[in-house]
């Protein structure tokens, strides 16, 4: 049996005329439930899902079609017609009409989780108080060698941070994520880490059954390590993400957040530091400025005091001028002295023969004592 060889234009196109024509697949009515939609320019794009299955839809010009209101977890029946995309080899299902018939068996699954585990408290059993302000072990589980693995490592070696990174491995969807997931989470809660980060990427809303699996959301309840998630995109919100300490839109987001949160403290370290650098300055000001004040006083109180010696001191050389008798030689006194320097204050302290020194007011003078008229004391005579 030979082979037919066709490149893949080629094999595209011959699908194409089998789906659009020899297959009649032109006018059909599809019923599922919408678990994912999306709005891009003027066109609707959505998943539509029946148990496992899943058929990518698109309606063009959705805003021209008087479409009704439809959210993810509505059913629904879509008409239109099967068609392949040549250029990007996909199938997809193309409508021109939808038929809304209420909630989803999912969505009423999902919405009575949640209120099961809000009405229970434990969507409040976890809060921001529990995360601890010094971050120095963190365990990461995701999938290996993920989108989203690469993209948290890539910002870990951008961003400054205090911790270091045990990475658990595991699928985060499928059909074992379940409990790889919650094995993981047993893992880390064993080895003592400060937080445990749960991370995905984004992908098809069936990609996240696993994170409303009831019993990974009693593990995460039974967790004494503090939980934060960065499940999908802004539209992921998941059970998982609502039982966490604190969820995030992005893998991005949320390790963004934790080098943050983990440099806080140094942050705040660094601002004390400024601040008491600031008021030491502050005060350093302060006393240069006080002793620059004490400066000028001490001047001024020496300069009055030194001013109010040299008074007291040209009184006291007055008075010495006044009371000294050398100073009495101008008026006509004299000074006089024995040999050996003593004052003469008595004629008793003189004999005939002595020597004499005399001291006038310009000069001095040496004599010998010829006479001495000492007169007798009235008391010493009695």
């Amino acid at each position: 049996m030979s082979l037919l060889h066709l490149n893949v234009a080629e094999f595209n196109q011959i699908l194409a005329d089998i789906i659009h024509n020899q297959l009649q697949l032109n006018r059909l009515c599809i019923f599922g439930e919408i678990t994912q939609l999306n709005h891009f320019h003027q066109h609707l794009y959505l998943t539509l899902s029946h148990e496992n299955s899943h058929l990518p839809c698109v309606i063009y010009n959705a805003t021209e079609k008087q479409l009704p209101f439809i959210s993810k977890g509505d059913t629904c029946e879509i008409i239109g017609q099967c068609r392949y995309l040549k250029n990007k080899g996909q199938l997809t299902f193309s409508g021109v009409k939808i038929l809304t018939k209420g909630t989803g068996k999912k969505a009423n699954l999902r919405s009575k989780l949640r209120q099961e585990y809000k009405s229970s408290g434990k969507m409040e059993l976890k809060t921001m108080d529990h995360i601890p302000k010094t971050i120095e072990k963190v365990g990461l589980i995701t999938s290996e060698n993920s989108a989203a693995f690469h993209d948290i490592q890539s910002i870990l070696s951008k961003s400054a941070h205090t911790f270091d990174v045990i990475h658990i491995p595991s699928s985060v969807q499928g059909f074992n994520a379940e409990n790889e997931i919650t094995n993981a989470l047993s893992i880390a809660d064993s080895l003592k880490l400060d937080i445990i980060c749960l991370s995905r990427g984004g992908g098809a809303e069936q990609d996240f059954d696993c994170f409303y699996s009831e019993t990974l959301a009693n593990k995460v309840c039974q967790l004494t390590t503090p939980l934060i998630c960065g499940i999908g995109h802004k539209i992921n919100t998941t059970l998982i993400c609502e039982l966490a300490n604190i969820h995030f839109e992005t893998p991005t987001a949320m390790t963004q957040w934790l080098c943050e949160q983990s440099m806080n403290p140094i942050f705040e370290l660094e601002s004390r530091l400024k601040t008491s650098k600031t008021n030491l300055l502050k005060e350093l000001n302060n006393f240069n400025h006080l002793q620059e004040t004490l400066k000028i006083k001490m001047k001024e109180s020496m300069k009055f005091n030194i001013e109010k010696l040299k008074l007291k001191t040209n009184e006291l050389n007055k008075k010495i001028l006044i009371n000294n008798p050398l100073a009495k030689l101008t008026n006509g006194f004299n000074y006089i002295e024995t040999s050996d320097k003593l004052p003469l204050k008595s004629i008793q302290q003189i004999s005939t023969n002595d020597k004499i020194n005399l001291t006038l007011n310009d000069g001095t003078a040496k004599a010998e004592i010829k006479y001495v008229n000492k007169k007798t004391n009235y008391l010493n005579r009695k």
